[in-house]
């Protein structure tokens, strides 16, 4: 069972992706920059997380078994994307 503790600390998100797999779930969390939703809004930097179902890689996996969510770019966003890894995220892919 994948632990809190077994996702990298923020600084190695800023520069790497991390995946894993747990009990038939696969996952994937990276820095992803979001655009402003105008010329003049800044873009927003968040933690992407897509998890989809076994046993293939992410981009040998059709799109409509894919779910993702984003959170903070922050220690706190990294905890609560483990808790929808380990709960919601799991839900929606092993039904």
């Amino acid at each position: 069972m994948v632990e809190r503790i077994d996702l990298f600390h923020l600084p190695f998100y800023k520069k790497e992706a991390f995946t894993g797999s747990d009990r038939g779930l696969r996952f994937w969390i990276g820095k992803t920059e979001i655009p402003g939703e105008t010329e003049e809004a800044a873009a927003q930097t968040v933690l992407r997380v897509i998890v989809w179902p076994e046993p293939f890689a992410l981009k040998h996996t059709e799109d409509e078994k894919k779910k993702s969510k984003d959170f903070p770019f922050s220690e706190e966003g990294l905890d609560q994307a483990y808790d929808w890894i380990m709960g919601e995220g799991r839900t929606l892919i092993l039904q």
